[in-house]
């Protein structure tokens, strides 16, 4: 399941991953993103991954496929998870120039929240 998250800052672009995700959840997050990206020149992503178990193989492509067409669009993502996998996985995102990138634990949670917004 994935959530939108409010972090009342309208240059991040924040979200909850919980559980299994599915191709048709990527969608209109994909598309709330690329609105996004036309009112700001560079993004912010604040993404917590609670429990991820299992990731359709079409989720994944759809990902891909928008990651790889807005690699400078970003500049900075906090990720906040439990799975040490994610990190190892999203610490690729991290080898993007001019994208800064921190890993935070839920007992982070609120530091990577004022981190991703400064």
């Amino acid at each position: 399941m994935i959530q939108p998250i409010d972090l009342q800052a309208d240059n991040v672009f924040a979200y909850r991953i919980e559980g299994e995700v599915r191709a048709s959840e990527m969608r209109p997050l994909v598309n709330i993103l690329e609105t996004k990206l036309q009112q700001h020149k560079k993004m912010r992503l604040y993404a917590e991954y609670v429990g991820v178990e299992d990731v359709s193989l079409t989720a994944v492509w759809e990902d891909l496929k928008f990651n790889f067409s807005h690699l400078t669009d970003f500049e900075k993502a906090a990720i906040v998870t439990d799975r040490d996998w994610i990190g190892l996985s999203a610490g690729l995102v991290g080898l993007i120039p001019g994208l800064d990138v921190k890993f935070f634990t839920f007992a982070e949670q609120e530091q990577a929240r004022q981190w991703v917004k400064r």
